[in-house]
């Protein structure tokens, strides 16, 4: 599978190579992640990644000059045609992407199963289910809404979400979830504090 495109604005470039070098580290690559998908576009998180902290599995993206950007394979196909920029004031990186529609028909059956069997269900507690990719056998998806943070979102997704994928398609043999629960700011059911 051929590595993503990414685009990278010269302010941005020069945006990275500034915290590089103030931070001496003239050789780390920038991380990007997907923090969370809302109305079906993507949010990115970016951070400095020093050599040798690398994920196995990353993907690492040839970027301008000396720059180089560690892709999850889960988030490959929101990343892929992305344009990186930098806020002029603050100096914030943002990603603008627009992700195709998936032609790969597996892909687009768990899309439909989770629109109109299993979001209807958990809309109804404000949350709600996105896939982010299948790769190798495993479907990743992400919690968001309601879902994002509850303490009950590793229930709604072993017995619920993964049970229902795997039945339907037998093709599969894994679901992952991809969320930051530490990142909801309005759960459903919040855990209890110990």
């Amino acid at each position: 599978m051929p590595l993503p495109t990414i685009t990278v604005t010269e302010l941005a470039a020069e945006r990275i190579d500034t915290v590089r070098t103030r931070q001496h580290l003239s050789s780390a690559r920038v991380r990007i992640a997907l923090r969370g998908v809302q109305a079906g576009q993507p949010d990115f998180l970016f951070d400095l990644v020093t050599p040798g902290d690398e994920g196995l599995d990353e993907l690492v993206v040839p970027g301008p000059g000396s720059i180089e950007f560690l892709v999850a394979p889960a988030h490959r196909r929101w990343i892929d045609g992305a344009v990186i920029d930098a806020d002029p004031f603050t100096g914030a990186l943002t990603a603008a992407a627009h992700l195709a529609p998936s032609t790969d028909p597996l892909v687009q059956a768990v899309e439909a199963l989770l629109a109109e069997e299993i979001n209807p269900a958990v809309a109804q507690h404000g949350g709600i289910i996105s896939l982010l990719d299948i790769a190798d056998g495993v479907a990743y998806v992400q919690m968001g809404g309601g879902c994002q943070g509850c303490g009950l979102a590793a229930v709604t997704l072993s017995q619920g979400v993964r049970t229902t994928i795997l039945d339907r398609f037998p093709q599969l043999h894994d679901v992952v979830d991809t969320t930051d629960h530490a990142q909801g700011a309005n759960p459903y059911y919040e855990a209890a504090k110990k």
